[in-house]
């Protein structure tokens, strides 16, 4: 356990042993989740190297947790004056009565922009329009694979069956006109319902150019 303790900096403690003291103060989390926590509000939550360790400071951290409004129904920690997340006998936090709903929300919503900013540059998003261009490209590769091998099989089903291999030929177009069809249409399904839950607040938009 790494705890440092100074009257004026307060209670640096590691990540690990914040976790635990969290959880068990009734503020479910584990340590990967906290560690996520800390990256997110960096600005507000700066944290220190000791030795191996990543150190935090404790009651500021239960102070801002208090108070972000996606953890408002958390229980009080155990040791900390109701309300303003501050050990007994220390200073108000420098978050208390810092920030309107309004505020935390705006706040939140920056921090998570600074989260995709940053993930992006690092290539681990994908924009969509480079998705929506490799799923055109993928489609026009295979009905191409399809139509070129329509000559070869009606050819080999003359000869293994008997067949009029133009008859063949038409009935394998035929056969693959409906199957592309059909994953054309599963395909604009996806998307129209993709749409709907960008409409409503979920993910992003996508062409929906005809994708044949």
């Amino acid at each position: 356990m790494v705890i440092e303790t100074d009257a004026a900096a307060g209670e640096w403690i590691s990540i690990t042993d914040a976790a635990a003291r969290l959880s068990a103060a009734g503020d479910r989390i584990d340590r990967s989740t906290l560690s996520r926590y800390l990256k997110q509000h960096s600005e507000a939550l700066p944290t220190r190297e000791e030795g191996k360790s990543h150190l935090v400071e404790y009651g500021a951290l239960v102070a801002h947790r208090s108070e972000n409004i996606r953890l408002r129904n958390i229980p009080p920690v155990a040791g900390l004056a109701p309300g303003l997340g501050n050990p007994k006998g220390r200073p108000v936090s420098r978050f208390a009565g810092s920030q309107s709903d309004g505020q935390a929300r705006k706040a939140q919503a920056d921090a998570e922009m600074r989260e995709m900013d940053l993930a992006q540059r690092r290539g681990e998003l994908t924009p969509t329009a480079e998705v929506d261009k490799a799923g055109r490209d993928a489609i026009a590769l295979m009905q191409s694979a399809f139509e070129r091998a329509i000559d070869s099989e009606a050819a080999s089903l003359s000869v293994k069956y008997g067949w009029d291999e133009r008859v063949a030929r038409i009935a394998l177009k035929a056969f693959v006109r409906v199957g592309l069809d059909d994953f054309n249409r599963e395909i604009r399904e996806r998307l129209d319902q993709r749409e709907r839950e960008r409409a409503t607040g979920g993910t992003a938009p996508f062409d929906q150019a005809s994708l044949q």
